[in-house]
């Protein structure tokens, strides 16, 4: 084992408050840490990884305190909670010897200065160099992070660099002061898949060359099992396991982590797989007397009531926080599973086209000066072409973008299309007004990504799922629909005596079964998804996700399914039609599509996202998308794919190539396929 780095005993936080007195938000949360590790700590919101953390930087918000603890770093001295937040010696130590990379990139950028000068800010607080020296260093941490034409961004503002760029600047900034610990906490989540895989490998990287320990903070199992050599498992402000990456995905014992495995998609899942949600929200308070997981746990027995439980030694670093001793959780697991581990409802599904799209473009104009004078039109989407059959899913996925979402307004009449055909059930609605859209929004409704901005915060839960009927004129009389209402409530699997709170009242998941009942209200043929599960937690997802293939199964909908997820695209569709900058890349069975991806980008998406299994991941060959996401303003000339595909040729980059079918059944739009 290399040298420890950062040892953290016994840490426990709390919170203030007025009316509910203190209470505990980390209890006793003990991690170690060695040189060029890296370790990921996994759980659900509000499990205490973010603030484990803080609590090390004292970065605690004004009602926090640490109640208790030690943290020590190898070098400093002492016990670094004895300082005082903002005392030089952890200010030495913050940004200095332990840097933080955040989720959003934009909350610790200064959008009002260059992202060099922020870089250079940085080395002359934490070295010893001079400006110039301290500029040129500046240039070499850019390079570092392969941001192009380093000493020309220099002097760039955080608004003219993409998402993935901002954050390699953190990363540059981070760096910059040669930390000993480097924490990404969420620092890929709002990413796309393969920009996601191309900083992780270069922060991993950086780890084993430059010898600094990572631990990276993420809900994303399948990126603990690419990158992390140990894995904390957090619950509820406690670690509830630890242990080397391979004990946790192959031998996991506490009954959240084998929980936590079962309610994620994979890539390499069976096609009959039904998702087992952990039933039950995790409790606010990390209580010391009790079991936290105790109500939600299905393996738990007589002993577990009324006693917290505390560390089993199962060999090899591998710790478990649970009464129940290993072999009685093997025979409980195979108890469980006889009543859990189902396959999904049968659905039908038939030939009847309910949606289509014909060679479907949009055009938006952009606008310069203060007269607001066009000075140029790009296509976002153009060619789009699909049909959607009678209970078929049809999944669209692709990076951040694409046009994906553009697409799915622009089937709904949200945008009126610039060019092509829509149809719904043979008729055409391409140039229908809203009046004679009427009777076809009524059978196709959207769910959106979230449902905080999409219900009315003025409306109550109910009012909200009957609105559509209101609009559509389903029901004659108010009891008729609070009927209804009670209806939809108990088939998205919510009390209908919920239906009198306000959104603000609910949590996220309940939130977006709102979403659903409300787009159910209408009984519509089609629902369009735009990626209805990405804001929410690992369990919830699958809740959600169960819950979309029972509605299907039950009512013969149509789903158009969006999202950047692949594993859950895979999951939950019978096709998958690829996009990139606008345009379709391919269309093909969603298990064909994985065993046998047709084009070059589609290969670099299913590679760039990682598989909850640190075996396999270690056998999959991985390479990275050369170059970023461009504009699709400025698209590549001839395929839109051209300046960043390895199998490119002279044609491609002078021609567009069509989407053409193949005998195995595939659309694909490549010359060299």
């Amino acid at each position: 084992m290399s040298e420890e780095i950062l040892k953290v005993s016994n840490l426990s936080t709390c919170f203030s408050n007025k009316r509910r007195g203190d209470y505990a938000v980390l209890n006793g949360v003990s991690l170690t840490l060695h040189r060029g590790e890296v370790v990921g700590f996994v759980g659900e919101s509000g499990s205490g990884k973010s603030m484990t953390m803080l609590s090390i930087l004292q970065l605690l918000p004004g009602n926090a305190y640490i109640a208790g603890g030690e943290v020590t770093l190898d070098g400093e001295g002492g016990n670094l909670l004895e300082n005082k937040p903002n005392s030089n010696a952890m200010r030495r130590v913050r940004g200095g010897r332990i840097g933080m990379i955040f989720q959003e990139p934009m909350t610790s950028l200064n959008p009002l200065m260059t992202v060099g000068d922020q870089i250079t800010e940085t080395i002359l607080e934490h070295t010893d160099l001079n400006k110039e020296a301290a500029k040129k260093r500046a240039v070499e941490m850019m390079e570092l992070v392969k941001i192009p034409d380093a000493a020309q961004r220099y002097k760039d503002l955080p608004l003219q660099f993409s998402g993935g760029m901002r954050q390699r600047v953190m990363i540059a900034m981070v760096l910059a002061a040669e930390p000993d610990v480097l924490i990404a906490d969420e620092a890929t989540t709002a990413l796309d898949v393969t920009t996601q895989a191309v900083l992780l490998d270069m922060m991993k990287r950086l780890s084993q060359e430059k010898g600094i320990a990572l631990i990276i903070v993420t809900h994303n199992l399948g990126i603990v099992a690419r990158y992390a050599d140990r894995i904390y498992v957090m619950y509820c402000g406690r670690v509830v396991e630890q242990g080397r990456a391979e004990d946790i995905f192959y031998r996991p014992l506490h009954p959240y982590t084998i929980c936590l495995l079962r309610a994620i998609p994979r890539l390499d899942d069976p096609k009959d797989r039904k998702l087992i949600p952990i039933e039950g929200l995790p409790p606010k308070v990390a209580r010391s007397e009790t079991c936290p997981f105790f109500a939600r746990c299905k393996y738990r027995g007589p002993n577990c009531r009324g006693r917290a439980p505390g560390f089993i030694d199962y060999g090899d670093g591998h710790y478990v926080a649970c009464h129940r001793p290993e072999q009685e959780l093997l025979m409980m697991n195979r108890r469980v599973l006889a009543m859990t581990d189902v396959g999904r409802e049968e659905k039908t599904m038939s030939d009847e086209v309910v949606f289509e799209a014909r060679d479907v473009a949009k055009s938006f104009s952009i606008y310069r000066g203060l007269m607001k004078r066009k000075v140029a039109e790009f296509n976002a989407i153009e060619n789009i072409t699909f049909q959607l059959h009678r209970g078929e899913t049809l999944g669209i996925v692709g990076e951040s973008g694409c046009g994906k979402t553009t697409l799915a307004r622009t089937l709904l009449r949200m945008y009126e299309p610039s060019a092509g055909e829509i149809r719904m059930f043979g008729d055409d609605i391409t140039n229908l007004s809203a009046r004679e859209l009427v009777p076809y929004r009524k059978r196709m409704a959207m769910v959106f990504q979230d449902p905080s901005s999409s219900l009315d915060m003025r409306f109550t839960a109910g009012q909200s799922v009957a609105e559509p009927m209101v609009i559509h004129k389903l029901y004659d009389n108010k009891e008729d629909r609070e009927k209804r209402v009670d209806e939809l409530f108990t088939l998205v699997g919510l009390d209908p005596e919920m239906k009198d709170r306000y959104p603000h009242e609910f949590s996220g998941g309940q939130r977006q079964r709102i979403g659903v009942a409300r787009a159910l209200a209408s009984n519509p043929d089609i629902l369009i998804l735009d990626e209805p599960i990405s804001a929410l937690d690992v369990s919830i997802q699958a809740q959600i996700i169960n819950l979309l293939e029972d509605l299907q199964a039950q009512f013969g909908l149509s789903y158009l399914f969006i999202a950047h997820d692949l594993s859950v695209v895979r999951h939950i569709s019978d096709r998958i039609m690829v996009m990139y900058l606008g345009r379709v890349m391919e269309i093909a069975d969603s298990f064909d599509l994985y065993e046998h991806p047709g084009h070059p980008y589609t290969e670099a998406l299913l590679s760039a996202v990682p598989i909850a299994d640190p075996v396999v991941e270690k056998q999959r060959d991985y390479e990275a998308i050369l170059g970023e996401v461009p504009s699709v303003i400025h698209r590549p000339g001839g395929c839109p794919f051209s300046n960043r595909c390895p199998h490119v040729t002279d044609r491609c980059r002078n021609e567009a190539p069509q989407p053409t079918p193949r005998p195995n059944g595939h659309i694909v739009a490549c010359f060299n396929r």
